[in-house]
């Protein structure tokens, strides 16, 4: 009874230690960096891939129009730049197609 008693605090114990490393941060996220030093990487490849195809996969088109949003706005990340890079070319596409004024009410197509 004694012999049981002692190993059940020790178990005890034990997860005890486990839960204050958890609770002190030492859990494995926090080796993830946050705030300013977190890097956006899953970002920069979702956009990435957005305007290449926008761009049917020329890469040099693409670091063209990265660095002309750079200069427009130099403190922005890579991901960000990306995102106004497909802004600006979904809005050329766009351009081309006729589209209908929202006042509109179309019975037929």
């Amino acid at each position: 009874m004694l012999l049981t008693t002692l190993l059940l605090l020790m178990a005890l114990g034990g997860v005890a230690l486990l839960l204050s490393g958890v609770t002190r941060g030492k859990s494995r996220y926090s080796a993830i960096p946050q705030g300013h030093a977190r890097r956006d990487s899953a970002q920069d490849v979702f956009w990435e891939a957005r305007v290449l195809a926008a761009l049917h996969g020329n890469r040099a088109a693409l670091e063209r129009h990265v660095l002309t949003k750079q200069r427009q706005h130099p403190g922005l990340k890579r991901w960000q730049l990306l995102r106004l890079v497909d802004l600006d070319l979904a809005k050329k596409a766009g351009k081309g197609r006729h589209v209908p004024r929202p006042a509109v009410f179309r019975t037929h197509f």
